[in-house]
């Protein structure tokens, strides 16, 4: 399963209208492609302003048929034309394999949680098996799923967590409990060296 990722920063004078603008480009997205596109906004973290658009597929062939579909249809390109002047930079594009994805269980992400890392030379292995690790140990602890996957695209060896929630209450809540458990922060330290220094940690609250 992938987990596909589009970003551009709204500029700061037409933030409303980039978000309103992000809401309905993901619903025209989804009816095009036949797949479910999402959006969501960047808080309370860097890069203020960015907005994400995420869709799921099974397989890279489902992800190229989605894309194939977008790119021959001149009206939702003409839509996406029209957006342009609402950003600014360049866009982003991402791709995850997740290894551990969602049960079919979790409730509507309001909120998702966000932490990169990437895998120190010669421990590819190790961080795969760290990861899969910190994901089983924050949902046991934080009540929430914590998906953990592996970057097709972007510096090798790169890694995700991606925490939902169904509030910001709930994500808060999950924080608490999984930050304050002694077992968990140590199996977090355990993995010193498995990574390169400079994790990243990144929140969104979803917008359409």
């Amino acid at each position: 399963m992938y987990l596909f990722n589009r970003g551009r920063v709204a500029h700061p004078d037409h933030f409303t209208d980039a978000v309103a603008w992000a809401v309905d480009i993901a619903g025209k997205a989804s009816s095009v492609a036949g797949v479910q596109v999402e959006a969501w906004a960047s808080v309370l973290s860097p890069d203020a302003g960015t907005i994400v658009w995420t869709a799921v597929f099974d397989t890279l062939t489902d992800c190229e048929a989605a894309m194939d579909k977008l790119g021959a249809d001149s009206a939702y390109n003409a839509a996406v034309t029209s957006g342009a002047p609402l950003f600014t930079g360049t866009v982003t594009d991402g791709l995850l394999n997740l290894i551990t994805g969602p049960t079919g269980t979790e409730p509507d992400y309001a909120y998702v949680a966000s932490v990169q890392a990437v895998a120190a030379n010669g421990q590819i292995a190790a961080a795969m098996q760290h990861g899969v690790a910190i994901a089983a140990a924050a949902t046991a602890t934080g009540g929430l799923t914590t998906m953990f996957g592996a970057e097709v695209t972007g510096p090798y060896g790169g890694v995700r967590w991606l925490t939902g929630a169904p509030s910001i209450a709930a994500l808060e809540a999950s924080m608490v409990a999984v930050n304050s458990d002694p077992a968990f922060v140590a199996l977090v330290d355990g993995g010193g060296g498995v990574f390169q220094p400079g994790a990243q940690q990144l929140l969104f609250r979803r917008i359409g």
